[in-house]
C-alpha cells in the first residue's frame, strides 16, 4: 500500500474540483466512499495489514474528519499528512536498516555451534561422540544448548526493545 501516493492523488483530485467523496472513491477504487473514508477503506479490505499501516490509516481518517468538522481545506490537510506519513515510513526503514546487522549477527551465532560440530567431524574428531557419551561432554552440550536458547531469547528481547524505542522516538 502506497499511502503517501493515495494522499497526494486524493489531494490533487480535490484541488482540481472533485468533491471529497468522489476523490476518495476514484483514488481508492471503491465506489460509495463518503467525504471521510474509514480506516478499512484506506488500508483495503482483506489486505495483509501491518499494525503500522492501520495506525497510519487511522491518522488519515482522523485528519480527514477534523478537516470536515472544521471546514479546513482537505487537500492541504492531506498534503501535510502525506509528509508526516512519508517521514514515519522513512523512520521505520531507518530502524529496520539499523537492526539488520544485529539480526544477521544473531543468526550467525545461532548456527556457529552446529558448524563447529560439523567442522570437527570433517577434521576427523568425534564431537558427537563426546557430546553424547554421558560424561562431561554431555554436560557441556546441555549447558551450551541452554545458553544458546537463553542468548537467542535475550537477543530477541533486545531487538524488540530497540524497535519499540525506535517507534517512540518518531
Amino acid at each position: 500500500m502506497d499511502l503517501v501516493g493515495v494522499l497526494h492523488d486524493t489531494a490533487a483530485r480535490l484541488r482540481s474540483g472533485a468533491p471529497p467523496g468522489m476523490a476518495w472513491s476514484d483514488v481508492l477504487g471503491r465506489p460509495g466512499i463518503g467525504d471521510v473514508p474509514t480506516a478499512e477503506d484506506v488500508v483495503g479490505r482483506g489486505a495483509a495489514r501491518r499494525r503500522e499501516d492501520v495506525a497510519r490509516a487511522r491518522a488519515v481518517v482522523a485528519a480527514a474528519q477534523l478537516a470536515a468538522d472544521l471546514g479546513a481545506p482537505l487537500a492541504d490537510v492531506l498534503e501535510g499528512v502525506a509528509g508526516a506519513v512519508a517521514a514515519d515510513e522513512e523512520h521505520d526503514a531507518d530502524v529496520a536498516t539499523a537492526l539488520a546487522g544485529p539480526r544477521a549477527t544473531a543468526r550467525v551465532l545461532l548456527v556457529l555451534p552446529v558448524a563447529g560440530v560439523l567442522l570437527g567431524t570433517l577434521l576427523g574428531a568425534d564431537p558427537l561422540g563426546v557430546l553424547t557419551s554421558g560424561g562431561v561432554g554431555t554436560g557441556c552440550a546441555l549447558l551450551g544448548a541452554g545458553l544458546l536458547v537463553l542468548g537467542r531469547w535475550w537477543t530477541g528481547r533486545l531487538l524488540a526493545r530497540t524497535v519499540a524505542a525506535g517507534r517512540l522516538a518518531a
